[in-house]
C-alpha cells in the first residue's frame, strides 16, 4: 500500500489488534461530506458520522437561494427536532435517544457565481453505548426531518474516520516532539467527552498498533464566554515513537484520524511549500513548469507612470480617501494630508515612468508596498544570517536552487532589486505600486495585467527601504556572493538615510511624516526610522548613527508595542533583531555596541518567544493566538505558521526545547491539527479550502489555488460580500455574536474572507522558523530544484466527448507509492489518487494535471493538452509583445494567433479591435500598408502574427490601449485566450 498514496486506499486500512481483518477490508472512506476528497458536496449530500459510542452526528448539505429560504434543515428558532422523530438501531436493534442538538455553518460560498452550500449536523446523543462493528441505521418514520431515501448508516468500526482525532496531516520529524488533539464541538450540546482517555498509533499499511498511550487534557483558557469553550480537548504526545512510516491516530470509541506519515523530511516539506508560495508571489519573474504547474508569464513589467500632472484622478482622489483616514491611535500629523501632488513634501522628481518591474506581488492583489516590501527583504535576509543552518539551504526548489547560493538571499535579492527601482533621485522611495485606473486586477491574471503607478514618497517607505537594503547590502554571505549588487544597496540605503535626515532637519521628526495608508502608519514612521538607524548603523559603524537611534529608539518602552503588548512590532521588531544580532552576523563587534541597549533588545526577543510559548500553551490546539485578542473575542489576519518567527528568533539566543515545541505545535495546528481537521496552508494536508482571497486563483482556470500560500488560522467569522451579502454570518448556528456563540477554532467556510487573506511577509515569517527547524534535519542536504520529466500515461490516441479513459502520472526515477498525487482537468473536480478518470465535458481544447507530492515536500507536476474530436481546431490569441512606442516603426506590439488541432488546410480568423487606440489612425501594419480584422493562417501553420505600429495619439488617450478579440466562425473554436490587450507608450 502507498506510504503517501490515495485517501481512498489509507483510509481502508486498519489495525488487526483493534478490529478483525474482515471488518479491516470493509473499513469505510472518510467522504465527500466531509471535506476530505477535494470536492464539494451536492446539495442534499449526507452522510453518518459515529462520534462516539453515545454521540452520532448526521450531516445534511443544504443551500439557500439568493433571495429565497433554506432548502432544508432550518432548526434555528426553537425548533430542533426531538429524539422522538429518530428511531436509532444499531445490528437492528433500537438504541434509545436521550437529547438532539443542531450545529450550521456555510460550508461553501465560492466568489465567482453564487453556489451555495450549508452544513448541518444533527447531534443524537445515546441513552446506551454502540458496540464496537456494530451496523448502526437511523431513520426518521414520518418523513418529518429526512426523507426515507436518505441513508443514514455506517459501520461502527474502530477505524472509521473520526472528525475528533487530529494530526498534522503531513507528519512528524521522527526525533521531534509529535503530538496530536482529541476534541469536537457538538454544537448546542456543548464539546464531546471521549469514552476513553488512551490511544493508539496504528501503522496504515500492516494494520498492527505500534504504539500506544494516554491522553493528557488540554483546556482552552482566555476566551471571556461561559461556559468557557474548548474544555474537553486532550492530546496524544507520542514523541517516543521515532519509525518512519505513514500511521493513524486511534482514540478507542471516536475512530482515527486522517493519515500521516513520520518522516525526516516534514521540516523541509513546510519549507518548500512555503518557498514556492513566494515564487507564486514573484513579480515580473514567468512561473513555468516542472517549478508548479500554476504557470503564466512574466507579468507587469511596462514602466509605471508617475502621476505628476494631469490624468491621474483616480490615483488622487485615492490617495486622498485614504490620507483623509485618520488613524486615532497616532498623534495628530503635523504635516498637510497628502491629498494632491501640490500637498506632498516631497514632489516626485523623476517624470514621466520609471521601470518598477520585479519584487513580489504583496497578497492577493498584485500591488507593492513598499514597507512591506523591506519587510520582506528583512525576515529573509535575518533568517539567512542568523537562523543556524537557513544561510546555506540551496534546495528549495526554486529556479535558482542548486547553484550554490542560498535560496533565502536569493529570493531577498529578487525583492531589493525591485526595491532598488522604487527609488526617486533624490533619495527617497515611492510608497507603492498601484494599479492606475482602479483598485484591484481582479478580473485579469498577472500577465495580463493593468498600467501601473508609483504613489509619492513618505518618510516611512523610504525609512523601511533604507533599512532593507543597508541590512541585505552587509550580509557578509550575500557580499560573498554579490558583492556589486551589495554595493549598490549600501550606496542606495546612505542616499536614503541622507534624505530622511534632511527631511527631518526641514521639517522635524514628526512633521516630515505624512500618511497615506495603513501600511506604514502604526507608530507613524518612528518604527521605519529606529528600523533604519540601526540597520544603517550595523552596515556603516558610524557612531552619530548609533547616537541616533539610541535617542529615537528604547527597545525596552511599552509604548514601541502595538498596542501595549505585541512585542517586535514591525519596523520595530526588525531594528531590535537587526541590533541583537550585529555581532554574530559579523557586522558589528560586540564591544562597539551598547550595552544596555543590546541587553534590552535580547531582552525583547527573548520576551517575545515567551509570549508566543505562552499563548500556545493557553490553546487547546496549541497555536500561539494572543490572549488579548482572545480577550476581545477578535481575529484576523492571524496566521499559525507566521507566529513561530519570534520563536525561532529566541530560538537563536537560548535553544530552548519549549521553543521547539511551540513552533512545532503551530505548525502543526496549520498542518491539520486543529478542530475543524483542517489545513491552513495550500498545498498540503487533506482537508483543503479551495477559495481564497488571491486574484490569480480567481482568474486561472483550476479550482485549487497555487501552493505555498497561509490562510487565516482564525476568524471572527464572515464578512459581507457583493455576492453572498450578510447571509454567511446569518445561516451560523449558534450564531457568532450569540451569548453562547460558535467557538472561534470552528469558524470557517471555504469562500474568500478577507480576513484570512495573507501579505507576502506572513509567508515570509513562516519559510523563516520552517527552514531554521529543516535545516536542524538531515534533508538539509538533499539535491533538489525540480523533478524533470514528468508525464501523463494513458492518455488515447482519439479522444471524444463523453467517453472515459483513465490516466497515471510518470516520475521517472522516482517511487510515486510515497507521493499523494493530485488531479485537476478541465470541467472535473480535483482528486487524490494514483490514477484518474476523465471525462471530456465537450469538444476542444482540454487540460489534465496532476502534482506529485513527497513527505519531505518534493514535488513533480505535469499537464497534458487535450483535444476532443469534432474536426475544428481551436484558435486562441496573445500578445506576444503587449508594448509599443509611439512614433516608431521598430518597437512595435505583436498579436499571435495559434491553432491546435488539425492544420491541413488555409484557416482565416476572424476578430476585433477595441481599446482606447483608434483604428487606423493610431495604429496600422506597417508591412503591408493596412489595418485588417482577418488574417488568414496557411496550411501546415500553427501559428501567424501581425505586427502593428504607433502612429498617433488622436484622442489623447492615456492609456493609449489595442485590443484584439477573436470572433466567432464555423471553421474553429475559440481557445482561451480569447483577447490580447497591448499598450502604447510615449
Amino acid at each position: 500500500m502507498p506510504r503517501f498514496g490515495a485517501i481512498a486506499l489509507i483510509l481502508s486500512a486498519a489495525c488487526s489488534t483493534l478490529v478483525s481483518p474482515d471488518a479491516w477490508a470493509q473499513a469505510p472512506d472518510a467522504d465527500v461530506v466531509n471535506y476530505t476528497t477535494l470536492a464539494v458536496p451536492a446539495v442534499d449530500a449526507h452522510t453518518l458520522n459515529i462520534l462516539s459510542p453515545t454521540t452520532l452526528e448526521l450531516i445534511r448539505i443544504t443551500t439557500k437561494p439568493a433571495a429565497g429560504s433554506v432548502s432544508a434543515w432550518d432548526f434555528v428558532n426553537d425548533d430542533i427536532p426531538t429524539a422522538a422523530q429518530f428511531v436509532v438501531e444499531a445490528n437492528g436493534v433500537p438504541i434509545p435517544i436521550r437529547q438532539v442538538g443542531f450545529k450550521r455553518r456555510p460550508l461553501s460560498a465560492p466568489p465567482a457565481a453564487y453556489d451555495l452550500r450549508i452544513g448541518n449536523s444533527l447531534i443524537l446523543e445515546l441513552g446506551a453505548s454502540l458496540v464496537e462493528d456494530a451496523h448502526i441505521v437511523v431513520t426518521n418514520p414520518n418523513g418529518s426531518v429526512f426523507p426515507s431515501h436518505f441513508d443514514f448508516s455506517g459501520w461502527a468500526h474502530a477505524l472509521r474516520y473520526g472528525p475528533a482525532v487530529h494530526v498534522n496531516q503531513e507528519g512528524y520529524v521522527p526525533s521531534w516532539p509529535k503530538k496530536a488533539s482529541v476534541g469536537y464541538w457538538i454544537g448546542t450540546l456543548g464539546e464531546l467527552k471521549p469514552p476513553a482517555l488512551s490511544f493508539q498509533v496504528v501503522d496504515a499499511t500492516t494494520g498492527v498498533a505500534v504504539h500506544s498511550g494516554a491522553l493528557s487534557a488540554r483546556p482552552d483558557s482566555g476566551w471571556p464566554t461561559v461556559p468557557a469553550p474548548y474544555q474537553q480537548v486532550y492530546e496524544a504526545d507520542f514523541s517516543s515513537f521515532t519509525r518512519q512510516g505513514e500511521y493513524m491516530l486511534v482514540v478507542p470509541g471516536l475512530g482515527a484520524s486522517l493519515p500521516f506519515v513520520i518522516d525526516e523530511g516534514i521540516a523541509m516539506n513546510f519549507a518548500r511549500t512555503y518557498a514556492q508560495g513566494l515564487f507564486h508571489q514573484r513579480c515580473g519573474h514567468p512561473n513555468h513548469l516542472p517549478f508548479t504547474r500554476h504557470t503564466h508569464e512574466a507579468c507587469h513589467l511596462a514602466p509605471a507612470s508617475v502621476p505628476s500632472g494631469s490624468g491621474f484622478t483616480f490615483t488622487w482622489n485615492k490617495i486622498a480617501a485614504n490620507a483623509n483616514t485618520i488613524n486615532s491611535n497616532n498623534p495628530p500629523q503635523i504635516a498637510p494630508k497628502l491629498t494632491s501632488e501640490a500637498a506632498a513634501l516631497f514632489p516626485y522628481v523623476r517624470k514621466g515612468t520609471v521601470d518598477v518591474s520585479g519584487g513580489h506581488h504583496d497578497a492577493g492583489d498584485y500591488s507593492k508596498y513598499t514597507t512591506n516590501s523591506a519587510m520582506l527583504v528583512h525576515l529573509l535576509t535575518f533568517a539567512a544570517d542568523s537562523f543556524s543552518g537557513v544561510g546555506a539551504l540551496d534546495n528549495l526548489g526554486l529556479p535558482e536552487s542548486g547553484d550554490g547560493i542560498g535560496d533565502m538571499l536569493q529570493e531577498a535579492k529578487i525583492e531589493a532589486d525591485f526595491l532598488l527601482k522604487m527609488q526617486d533621485t533624490d533619495g527617497g522611495f515611492y510608497f507603492l505600486v498601484y494599479p492606475r485606473d482602479r483598485a484591484y486586477e481582479h478580473d485579469v491574471l498577472p500577465d495580463d495585467g493593468d498600467p501601473q503607478v508609483v504613489w509619492p514618497k513618505t518618510t516611512s517607505a523610504t525609512a523601511a527601504a533604507v533599512g532593507a537594503l543597508a541590512e541585505l547590502g552587509s550580509s557578509q554571505r550575500f557580499k560573498a556572493a554579490y558583492p556589486t549588487e551589495a554595493s549598490a544597496y549600501l550606496d542606495a540605503a546612505r542616499r536614503g538615510w541622507t534624505f530622511l535626515t534632511q527631511a527631518i532637519s526641514q521639517y522635524g521628526k514628526a512633521g516630515a511624516y505624512q500618511k497615506i495608508t495603513h501600511y506604514g502608519d502604526d507608530f507613524t514612521h518612528d518604527d521605519e526610522l529606529a528600523w533604519a538607524a540601526s540597520a544603517m548603523f550595523v552596515a556603516t559603524r558610524d557612531r552619530n548613527i548609533h547616537d541616533t537611534l539610541l535617542s529615537w529608539f528604547d527597545p525596552s518602552d511599552p509604548a514601541t508595542r502595538r498596542w501595549g503588548w505585541w512585542r517586535m512590532y514591525s519596523g520595530y521588531g526588525a531594528a531590535i533583531r537587526i541590533y541583537a544580532f550585529a555581532d554574530r552576523t559579523g557586522r558589528v563587534p560586540t564591544r562597539r555596541l551598547d550595552r544596555t541597549h543590546l541587553a534590552q533588545c535580547k531582552a525583547e526577543i527573548r520576551a517575545a518567544a515567551d509570549d508566543a510559548v505562552t499563548w500556545a500553551g493557553q490553546s487547546a490546539y496549541g497555536t500561539s493566538f494572543p490572549a488579548a485578542s482572545k480577550s476581545v473575542m477578535s481575529a484576523g489576519w492571524y496566521f499559525s505558521g507566521a507566529q513561530t518567527y519570534d520563536i525561532a528568533t529566541g530560538y537563536q539566543l537560548d535553544a530552548r526545547s519549549q521553543y521547539l515545541d511551540a513552533m512545532l505545535r503551530n505548525f502543526n495546528y496549520e498542518g491539520g491539527s486543529n478542530a475543524l481537521n483542517l489545513t491552513y496552508l495550500t498545498g498540503i494536508g487533506w482537508k483543503r479550502q479551495r477559495e481564497i482571497v488571491h486574484q490569480y486563483a480567481w482568474n486561472d482556470p483550476r479550482v485549487l489555488p497555487p501552493n505555498g500560500f497561509p490562510i487565516g488560522s482564525l476568524q471572527t467569522g464572515p464578512v459581507p460580500t457583493s455576492l453572498y451579502g450578510t447571509q454567511l454570518s446569518e445561516l451560523t448556528f449558534p450564531r457568532d455574536n450569540a451569548p453562547v456563540p460558535t467557538p472561534f477554532y470552528d469558524r470557517w467556510t471555504d469562500t474568500n474572507n478577507i480576513l484570512t487573506e495573507f501579505v507576502h511577509t506572513d509567508q515570509a515569517r513562516a519559510l523563516g522558523a520552517a527552514t531554521m527547524l529543516g535545516a536542524l534535519t538531515r534533508r538539509r542536504s538533499q539535491t533538489y530544484r525540480a523533478m524533470t520529466g514528468a508525464s501523463i500515461q494513458g492518455i488515447p490516441v482519439s479522444i471524444s466527448t463523453g467517453n472515459a479513459f483513465t490516466v497515471s502520472l510518470d516520475v521517472p526515477g522516482f517511487d510515486l507509492g510515497d507521493a499523494r498525487i493530485i488531479w485537476e482537468a478541465s470541467g472535473q473536480q480535483p482528486a487524490y489518487g494514483q490514477s484518474y478518470t476523465y471525462t471530456p465535458q465537450g469538444t476542444g481544447l482540454q487540460w489534465i494535471e496532476a502534482e506529485a507530492h513527497w513527505p519531505d515536500g518534493r514535488r513533480a507536476v505535469a499537464r497534458q493538452t487535450l483535444f476532443a474530436e469534432i474536426g475544428l481546431p481551436v484558435v486562441s490569441v496573445m500578445a506576444t509583445d503587449n508594448i509599443a512606442k509611439l512614433f516608431s516603426t521598430t518597437d512595435t506590439m505583436t498579436f499571435t494567433f495559434t491553432r491546435t488541432g488539425s492544420s491541413t488546410n488555409d484557416l482565416a480568423i476572424d476578430f476585433g479591435l477595441s481599446g482606447t487606440a483608434a483604428k487606423w489612425f493610431d495604429y496600422w501594419r506597417p508591412s503591408h500598408g493596412d489595418m485588417p480584422q482577418t488574417l488568414v493562417m496557411p496550411a501546415g501553420a500553427n501559428t501567424i502574427s501581425m505586427i502593428l505600429a504607433a502612429r498617433d495619439n488622436v484622442n489623447d488617450a492615456d492609456p493609449q490601449t489595442l485590443i484584439v478579440t477573436m470572433r466567432t466562425s464555423p471553421n474553429y473554436i475559440i481557445g482561451s485566450p480569447n483577447f490580447a490587450t497591448a499598450t502604447i507608450v510615449p
